[in-house]
């Protein structure tokens, strides 16, 4: 595992950064259980797909009192998207829209004596279709400012200098690696992440993609 490029990532973060991608990340905080749930929709659509493709499935999909009861409509509106995957989606996406709104609190609410990768390990189970990094990423995006758990996708795994596909069993190292390094230079874990991969799209903001959150 090597460290040399997230240290030298860690010690060019601004404080001005991180006060602004804390102020912008903090209104995006889900506020209502739909606002939640719609996190977790996001976080299927980003399974194998580009940020692009990620963002147009969800303005296809972000409207989901239309087909969380209705499947054939789900699938619909999954192949016009083009995201991918169509079938397998459409199978996950139903089964958890079930077990979401069956047991809410399961999803959004950590328990007291619960870590945060205890709580994402116990939904990563009971979740069909996401993975230790998809459910992360629901997490954080519910918790932006407050989440102990990342999103180690393949682009971190190589910032560490592995490969996903074959040094996997290294995800709780390089997670906890970077959630220590964020704490320590003073900003959530998904804040630094985000101001990772904006700069790697040499953006200044989050907002090219996080938009369609917005709203």
């Amino acid at each position: 595992m090597l460290t040399d490029k997230v240290a030298k990532f860690f010690d060019s973060i601004r404080d001005k950064e991180i006060s602004n991608y804390n102020n912008y990340w903090s209104q995006l905080q889900p506020r209502f259980i739909d606002e939640a749930f719609k996190r977790y929709v996001f976080a299927f659509l980003s399974v194998h797909t580009t940020w692009e493709n990620n963002c147009k499935a969800y303005n296809i999909l972000k409207d989901f009192k239309k087909w969380k009861d209705d499947e054939a409509l789900l699938h619909k509106k999954l192949v016009q998207s083009r995201v991918g995957m169509h079938n397998n989606r459409t199978k996950y996406l139903n089964k958890f829209i079930k077990d979401f709104w069956s047991d809410q609190a399961k999803f959004v609410v950590k328990e007291d004596e619960e870590s945060w990768t205890e709580w994402r390990d116990r939904l990563v189970k009971s979740i069909l279709g996401l993975g230790k990094a998809k459910v992360s990423f629901a997490l954080e995006m519910m918790y932006p400012v407050e989440a102990q758990v990342a999103c180690m996708d393949t682009h971190l795994f190589q910032v560490y200098g592995l490969d996903q596909s074959k040094n996997s069993k290294y995800y709780n190292t390089i997670e906890a690696d970077w959630v220590d390094r964020s704490n320590k230079r003073g900003l959530a874990p998904y804040m630094a992440r985000c101001l990772y991969w904006d700069k790697n799209q040499n953006r200044k903001n989050s907002r090219y993609w996080s938009k369609v959150l917005e709203k």
